[in-house]
């Protein structure tokens, strides 16, 4: 007499089904490939483009999909080809999976690999009670550093990137517009340069308050917003500022650069936006794209590790995985009173 076959082990997961349709679906368990880990998670942490996939799936998603691309956790399996991890490890991942073999990848610019894998894209998420991660794009994590922080793993690897691209130099002048969580996050990180002046602009006191040592400005019903914030620095102009939201007109942006500065663009500008290319030429002025990151998981987990206490009053709420609609109920509506929402598994 046959055996009848083993059944398949499931978990929860966080699925987009369709647009705006978000459930908690059981399906099938991840088996690690022989370079990867599987993660039983302990924390993972929504981002403002978890919003904006399920309202718009902009990448075109094959769905339904697991979501979630912010994620810390316990190794429970690995791959056979394995090193440097065993099951037990606490990790922080990384969402984006270069392919190693295209003209970025081995041009030096696997963060814009063009074939990458990434969670809640075209691999399943981490708002799941387990996921899988290829080995090099996880990192072991101190005792020090609580899950829910180190779920802010990959969004700090992304604000290094923005700073990095702004090339910034001792005493020089920066200005970060957009009071979200990457904008406190590159103002935290940048309280680590020897900066002439550090400035966070946005519109709610609530999250302006936790900038850290960066001066803040709240633009909220301001007409003219280059000169809100010029004034905010003497009328001088920056050497540098960071665009973190999607609706900063991009010409006030050029107003208050210095001659010779530079707009990093970190968050995506949607649609046809008009650009003063006279100030571009008159000024010299550059505009530079912060998309991914540029391997800099090393960086942010020492970061992490030096500063995990630091950026606990980020991470506002903490919810159960099975309270996924509320989570992300916050994450969209409550800016007024939540930064970070972590979704939380087990004993987390």
């Amino acid at each position: 007499m046959n055996a009848a076959p083993m059944k398949a082990a499931t978990m929860k997961a966080v699925v987009l089904q369709a647009l705006n349709q978000v459930v908690l679906a059981d399906v099938p368990r991840p088996t690690p490939a022989p370079d990867q880990l599987l993660i039983r998670t302990a924390a993972a942490t929504i981002c403002t483009s978890d919003l904006q996939d399920i309202a718009h799936n902009p990448f075109g998603a094959a769905l339904p999909l697991t979501m979630g691309h912010e994620g810390a956790g316990t190794v429970v399996a690995v791959g056979q080809e394995v090193t440097g991890f065993a099951v037990g490890d606490r990790v922080a991942t990384h969402p984006v999976h270069p392919c190693g073999h295209c003209e970025a990848c081995t041009g030096g610019a696997a963060h814009l690999c063009m074939e990458m894998g990434h969670f809640g894209l075209n691999m399943p998420g981490a708002f799941a009670e387990y996921y899988v991660v290829r080995q090099d794009r996880a990192r072991r994590l101190p005792d020090s550093v609580p899950s829910d922080v180190a779920a802010l793993f990959e969004p700090i690897c992304v604000c290094l990137q923005a700073l990095a691209q702004a090339r910034l130099r001792p005493g020089d002048h920066l200005l970060i517009l957009g009071d979200g969580p990457f904008g406190l996050l590159m103002a935290r990180l940048a309280q680590e340069m020897a900066l002439g002046d550090l400035v966070l602009a946005g519109h709610r006191d609530f999250r302006l308050a936790h900038a850290g040592a960066a001066r803040t400005v709240n633009t909220a019903g301001r007409a003219d917003l280059a000169q809100t914030l010029l004034a905010a620095h003497d009328g001088a102009g920056y050497d540098a500022i960071i665009l973190a939201t999607a609706r900063a007109p991009i010409n006030a942006m050029l107003a208050c650069l210095r001659r010779k500065g530079r707009l990093v663009l970190f968050s995506a500008v949607p649609g046809d936006t008009p650009v003063d290319l006279f100030s571009v030429h008159v000024k010299e002025l550059e505009l530079i794209g912060a998309c991914n990151d540029q391997d800099r998981l090393d960086d942010a987990l020492a970061y992490l590790a030096a500063h995990s206490a630091d950026l606990a009053d980020l991470v506002t709420h903490h919810l159960r995985l099975e309270d996924y609609a509320a989570a992300l109920d916050l994450a969209a509506h409550a800016h007024d009173r939540a930064i970070k929402i972590a979704m939380t598994v087990g004993d987390a």
